[in-house]
């Protein structure tokens, strides 16, 4: 999706305050059957609002608000059912709404569509004008004393109306301080988090007036639910509540009351096997929909078909999830997703793989050619017989407990060990550099379980949130990393699981090359790749960035310095540049670079890559986006990059320019 750029100039100054593409690029669309793909907006997260039958069909239509971007309510229409079972949806239509969050939406027996929104201290009530696609504001009241700063709300008809149960926290305070700075310490020196930990509870309000706490605890849910839905579970468990939580789990309360709340003790949603389901990503939303459930958060929507059966916990048990489906869709890659190609399965033509902020590691089969590749939807790329996906956990991100569900994981796929099939080495949110070595063959990859790389003994261990870059340099294997000094480095393989150090990379002018543009938070984020750019014969880096990279410095480096900090100058320019931007950015957005190969593992300052017009291509995302060079597509090297909303885009390379 292309977006407006606003521009300031003056002379050769210039900032970009939106993302950039060339005019007329399109994200790279799903080749499935009718264009088939995970559903998923412009959006790092979502949340499923609701569903209603606004169009007439089968199955309801659905009502899902995006954030972590362009924020708006869509209305999905309803337009088949999967084999797996999973709802098939159109392309989406805005609905004009004064409200983007913090809502729900259901059907009342006389067909009308309300939504209802916390709005700060009051509660609104719309209805929904069907010609019009909009929500048109029928009601406002305050919300009751006990119902403080409620994060969302869920909807439970009864024969009197409805009740509401509001989510709340209960006070508790996170870890003090900004992990932007070196006094950050989120884990002391025993290794335990520090802080409160953060719960919500919830606080029913039913239709004849009553308000009150209906869980059994204030500690029900950590850090937040990102969502509540009522839920019809059959006979005797037709007005059930389930919660969503930023850590995954879908938690469950049975409901005995016809009419208000009589909750009992919380129970956790369980799959086949009894045991606890947990969302595949970070703060999942949940709603009701015929059959079962549908969960977002960060990433897709996924639908949780419900089996009539119950777990030995009193729980009920959900199968596995799976993709809700749009037609006519983008390929989807994740959030924040980092990609490269390769011929994964043998069959002569690049796919891609791409890991994401989940953890997963995508694979995206090219049944098309070289020229003109059409990709199918993502399957899961496995190790040692299982899906990979690497997630923070207790104390693996910097940042603290509560982003113990995100991965960030950025592979890089080549024959390690020469032995004739690709392998996976991959970095993440923890700084740790992994390696799957490939078991099986050219055309059927089967990867062993991840294993450690090791330098002088020690794990290799960097700034967290890159990609490392290989490539075969004459004879020998080379990886390069951003290390802990936050420099670039070379090391050279040993063995399947051990490189030595090769020296840190510089500048063609000796100086070192530097890539954060602050400490804690603001590191790292940094995807490299090997890639001869300029077809010189030398192998250039084609590097992904965030906002907050700044290489090779914190002064003058790019993305950040450059593009996101009004210089320091003086005299009459120095009053414009203080007219134009009253605020003084300090940040940009994730901009790619390349920095091309003077010889001797020196290497020139990075250059961004321009349009046509001379405009920056900046493909969307402020946390991170992925960047590599590529022989896809017609007269390469070309540019395949990605927003950090999961769209992938193949720029040719004729037609795009680097500049400083």
């Amino acid at each position: 999706m292309k977006h407006p750029i606003v521009l300031v100039c003056l002379g050769t100054l210039g900032w970009a305050a939106e993302p950039h593409l060339p005019a007329g690029t399109k994200a790279l669309p799903s080749a499935a059957e009718k264009g088939r793909g995970p559903l998923a907006l412009v959006n790092l997260n979502h949340h499923v609002l609701g569903h209603a039958r606004v169009f007439g069909g089968k199955q309801p239509d659905l009502f899902v608000a995006g954030y972590g971007g362009p924020q708006a309510v869509h209305l999905f229409k309803w337009m088949d059912t999967a084999a797996d079972g999973a709802p098939v949806f159109a392309q989406p239509v805005v609905v004009k709404c004064a409200f983007k969050d913090k809502g729900s939406v259901f059907q009342e027996k006389s067909g009308n569509i309300v939504g209802l929104w916390i709005d700060k201290e009051e509660l609104v009530t719309t209805e929904f004008d069907r010609e019009r696609y909009e929500f048109r504001e029928t009601k406002r009241e305050k919300l009751p004393k006990a119902v403080k700063s409620p994060s969302s709300l869920g909807v439970l008809p009864n024969d009197e109306g409805f009740d509401i149960a509001f989510e709340v926290s209960n006070g508790g305070k996170g870890t003090e301080g900004s992990p932007n700075t070196e006094e950050w310490r989120p884990f002391n020196s025993s290794g335990i988090a520090v802080g409160e930990l953060r719960y919500r509870y919830l606080i029913g309000w039913s239709a004849k007036g009553e308000v009150r706490q209906i869980t059994k605890t204030k500690q029900e849910v950590f850090f937040s639910m990102h969502g509540i839905t009522g839920i019809d579970l059959g006979s005797e468990h037709e007005r059930d509540i389930i919660t969503g939580s930023r850590q995954g789990n879908l938690i469950y309360y049975h409901n005995k009351a016809t009419s208000g709340f009589e909750l009992e003790t919380k129970r956790v949603v369980a799959g086949d096997d009894g045991n606890a389901l947990r969302h595949p990503s970070i703060n999942p939303s949940v709603a009701a929909y015929p059959g079962g459930l549908i969960a977002c958060g960060e990433g897709s929507l996924y639908f949780y078909r419900f089996t009539g059966k119950w777990a030995k916990t009193g729980a009920p048990v959900f199968a596995e999830p799976v993709s809700v489906l749009q037609e006519h869709a983008d390929l989807y890659a994740g959030t924040l997703p980092s990609p490269t190609t390769v011929d994964w399965n043998g069959d002569g033509v690049l796919d891609i793989l791409a890991g994401n902020s989940e953890g997963f590691v995508l694979f995206f089969e090219n049944i098309g050619s070289n020229d003109e590749p059409n990709f199918l939807p993502a399957t899961r790329v496995q190790a040692g017989g299982r899906e990979i996906q690497v997630q923070a956990g207790y104390s693996g991100s910097l940042q603290g407990l509560q982003e113990a569900r995100w991965g960030y994981l950025s592979p890089n796929a080549i024959d390690w060990n020469d032995d004739g099939t690709l392998d996976l080495i991959t970095g993440d949110i923890t700084g740790d550099y992994l390696i799957y070595l490939n078991r099986g063959t050219k055309t059927q990859p089967k990867l062993d379980a991840a294993r450690p790389l090791h330098c002088d003994g020690i794990d290799l261990h960097g700034m967290w949130r890159c990609r490392p870059a290989v490539a075969k340099i004459g004879n020998r294997m080379a990886l390069a990393i951003v290390d802990g000094d936050d420099h670039f480095h070379l090391y050279w393989r040993i063995d399947d699981y051990n490189v030595e150090d090769g020296g840190k990379l510089r500048l063609d002018d000796g100086k070192l090359i530097g890539t954060s543009g602050g400490v804690g938070g603001m590191s790292g984020r940094c995807k490299l790749d090997f890639f001869d750019w300029n077809q010189d014969g030398h192998l250039d880096f084609v590097i992904g960035t965030g906002r907050v990279v700044s290489i090779p410095d914190r002064e003058t480096g790019y993305p950040m310095a450059a593009l996101g900090q009004n210089p320091v100058v003086g005299g009459l320019i120095g009053s414009l540049v203080d007219k134009a931007l009253p605020v003084k950015a300090k940040k940009t957005i994730g901009t790619p670079l390349v920095m091309l190969n003077r010889g001797n593992n020196t290497f020139a300052r990075p250059l961004v890559f321009r349009d046509e017009e001379g405009l920056v291509i900046q493909p969307g995302g402020a946390h991170e986006t992925g960047a590599v060079g590529t022989m896809l597509g017609k007269d390469g090297p070309n540019l395949l990059i990605c927003n950090e909303a999961g769209r992938m885009f193949l720029l040719p390379g004729k037609k795009i320019k680097t500049a400083p």
